[in-house]
């Protein structure tokens, strides 16, 4: 910082240089001149005879302002008979005296120049770097009232904001601004978060008064099988199939509302890849042997490296079996869904793509929303999956996205950035 100023006072040296330098020749070529033009009037004056002392008062009077009209009368060299034009020949005539002895206008400009350029530059230095110096101090205020505005828009991001400390200056409007609009986003983000806080309460709630009559239903189903006949032990599979998934519905309502408090505690740990993998797909291992799906794991690329992430095993391992569920689900028999995982100095990324035909552009946009299902939804899907898993990603200092592969195939990317 120290460096940039130097250099900016360098070239604000340079840029008062030559207006310095202008200004000096201009008064050497102004005084030369004016010393000439006095010349000739003392030569004037001693050519009609006169003496030294009156010839130098009337070259002074003659070169004095021109609203000096009223000189007294024996100041002055009393007029010619011949009037205005005698004296104006006689002026030549001093001009061509002096001429004639190698005495020109321009002779002194040489012995002025130094002078007038030392003091020419000196002047117009001075008064620029005064000039730099207060335009700095100017800008270091500005600088520092905006460092000090954005300071405490960042407090407003992290919720820390206080008063402004109030000044009057251009900023004062500016200022007056922004302290109305932090004011409103605090209170905007305050009710959000309430209401946020209160809908997941009640969606907790709920979920907890499902679990009783579905505990109570699935026992009431297992009583039932033993005294009833082959064709009414399928309904009662039917049966039982709904409730396990009104189960799973309801556990993923819970997660959610737990992950929407902010009540949900993750404890993070360092997790090999490829173990958290196959954690992930050990529920799935009958799904993939009925389909004829291959699940095929890459880890490090060709390089078959360790790679390991800072992670809460359970619950990034659930993350990850609904996102190879839903894989699965749109994976045709004897396909293959891919996996493969890769790290750089700023994350680690873990790509799963499936052997089916994609997503679709309508669904793309919204596939990671809670209770959506898309053109292609499987039977059952409830549409909490992905938005369940992507939660629990990002709750990781993670992101995920999905996308379809240049072949046309389902691919999500999820990406957990290093600490």
């Amino acid at each position: 910082m120290r460096r940039q100023g130097l250099k900016a006072f360098l070239v604000s040296c340079v840029f008062w240089l030559i207006p310095g330098i202008l200004a000096g020749v201009l008064t050497a070529f102004c005084y030369s001149l004016r010393e000439y033009d006095y010349t000739v009037r003392l030569t004037e004056a001693v050519l009609e005879g006169k003496s030294i002392a009156a010839g130098l008062k009337y070259a002074g009077e003659k070169g004095g302002s021109a609203d000096k009209e009223s000189v007294s009368d024996e100041n002055k060299i009393p007029e010619t008979s011949g009037g205005a034009g005698e004296a104006d020949q006689a002026a030549v005539d001093a001009d061509a005296y002096l001429q004639s002895y190698g005495y020109g206008k321009l002779d002194r400009f040489p012995g002025h120049l130094p002078y007038a350029l030392t003091a020419g530059i000196v002047l117009f230095e001075i008064s620029g770097a005064i000039l730099f110096f207060l335009r700095g101090r100017k800008d270091k205020r500005c600088r520092g009232r905006i460092e000090g505005l954005t300071e405490y828009l960042k407090a407003a991001g992290r919720g820390e904001a206080a008063a402004l400390n109030r000044q009057e200056d251009m900023f004062s409007h500016l200022e007056d601004e922004i302290y109305k609009t932090v004011a409103e986003l605090a209170c905007t983000r305050e009710e959000a978060v309430r209401d946020h806080e209160i809908l997941a309460e009640r969606t907790a709630d709920i979920a907890h008064q499902l679990k009783t009559p579905l505990t109570s239903m699935s026992l009431m189903a297992e009583l039932l099988e033993p005294s009833l006949g082959e064709e009414d032990k399928e309904y009662l599979n039917r049966l039982e199939n709904q409730v396990e998934r009104l189960k799973g519905l309801v556990e993923g309502l819970l997660t959610l509302a737990k992950l929407d408090s902010h009540t949900m505690v993750f404890h993070r740990q360092n997790v090999e890849a490829k173990e958290l993998i196959e954690l992930a797909a050990e529920p799935l291992r009958a799904m993939l042997r009925q389909k004829r799906v291959e699940l095929a794991c890459s880890i490090g690329g060709t390089k078959e490296q360790e790679i390991w992430l800072f992670a809460d095993v359970q619950w990034t391992a659930e993350a990850l079996l609904n996102i190879l569920k839903n894989c699965l689900e749109h994976s045709p028999k004897d396909s293959k869904i891919s996996v493969s995982c890769e790290e750089n100095p700023l994350y680690t990324e873990l790509i799963v793509e499936d052997g089916g035909r994609g997503f679709s552009k309508k669904d793309l946009p919204h596939l990671f929303e809670r209770f959506y299902r898309g053109e292609e939804a499987a039977d059952g899907s409830a549409g909490i999956g992905l938005a369940l898993a992507k939660s629990i990603i990002e709750k990781q200092n993670g992101q995920v996205r999905a996308e379809n592969s240049a072949q046309g195939h389902a691919r999500f990317c999820i990406r957990w950035y290093h600490p």
